[in-house]
């Protein structure tokens, strides 16, 4: 029998052998993680692959669907809550409290107050009726008082009589008497600056023949400037040897707020 003979590999293919595992000994894991890397990724990071992280883009405000915890402002149907009031100063400021002796001078000159008297009494401290109540409400109409309407002639309305007094040149010859002159003073004080003549009506002339039937002539009262109010008046301007005309101008105001009379 012929022998036969085992035959071996070269050694020029010995080494290319031996070279081609060496490779696949060097690229067997990257393929590896290659081919496992969709799987493990797909596992999420419990497998210990890291997820995958957001896109870098911009984020946009949109509207939310998630409840909020209120209404919004922009929804019509959602119920408003209840608006806080404020309350505000009052734009008017009110009117001050009047004082006890004003709130009586008012009420009793708007009820009680008889300024046309058929004569005109000499008065005194003390002194009590309704030519006292006269004195004080012509005190109150010239801006002497407030002085109480009470009829009784007491400290409060000498204090106002004290007050026109003061404005006489030389003083009063008895301090606190109400006299002819006094009377005429303090009544014209209220009279305005306007010519008053023949044909003149109103309250200024009410006011003019109460002044000359105080000064001692004798007419009727009744607001209308006729003949014979202007014969009083010529009477007067006569007395005190001023220019006689029966017209009530600047130089018959001024000796009827002095207190002149007709003698």
């Amino acid at each position: 029998m012929t022998p036969q003979h085992q035959t071996f590999p070269s050694t020029t293919t010995t080494g290319a052998m031996a070279s081609t595992a060496r490779r696949l000994r060097r690229w067997t894991p990257l393929l590896a993680a290659v081919l496992l890397a969709p799987a493990l990724a797909a596992c999420g990071p419990d497998h210990g692959t890291a997820a995958p992280s957001a896109p870098l883009t911009a984020s946009v405000d949109a509207p939310s669907d998630t409840p909020s915890d209120g209404p919004s402002a922009d929804d019509p149907s959602a119920t408003p809550g209840p608006i806080p009031t404020e309350t505000a100063a009052p734009l008017t400021p009110t009117r001050p409290t009047p004082t006890a002796s004003a709130t009586t001078s008012a009420g009793s000159v708007a009820g009680s107050c008889t300024r046309t008297l058929g004569a005109y009494p000499q008065l005194d401290p003390g002194a009590t009726g309704p030519a006292v109540s006269a004195l004080q409400c012509f005190l109150n109409d010239a801006d002497f008082g407030p002085v109480a309407v009470d009829g009784t002639y007491g400290a409060p309305t000498r204090a106002a009589v004290a007050k026109v007094e003061a404005t006489f040149e030389g003083g009063p010859s008895r301090p606190g008497r109400v006299d002819a002159g006094f009377w005429v003073s303090v009544i014209s004080r209220s009279l305005g600056d306007g010519t008053l003549k023949t044909g003149s009506k109103g309250p200024d002339v009410t006011t003019l023949q109460r002044a000359l039937r105080a000064a001692g002539a004798t007419l009727a009262v009744d607001g209308t400037f006729g003949a014979e109010t202007k014969k009083a008046v010529e009477t007067l301007q006569a007395a005190n040897r001023t220019g006689v005309d029966g017209i009530v101008g600047q130089d018959t105001l001024f000796l009827l707020k002095s207190g002149a009379t007709i003698g």
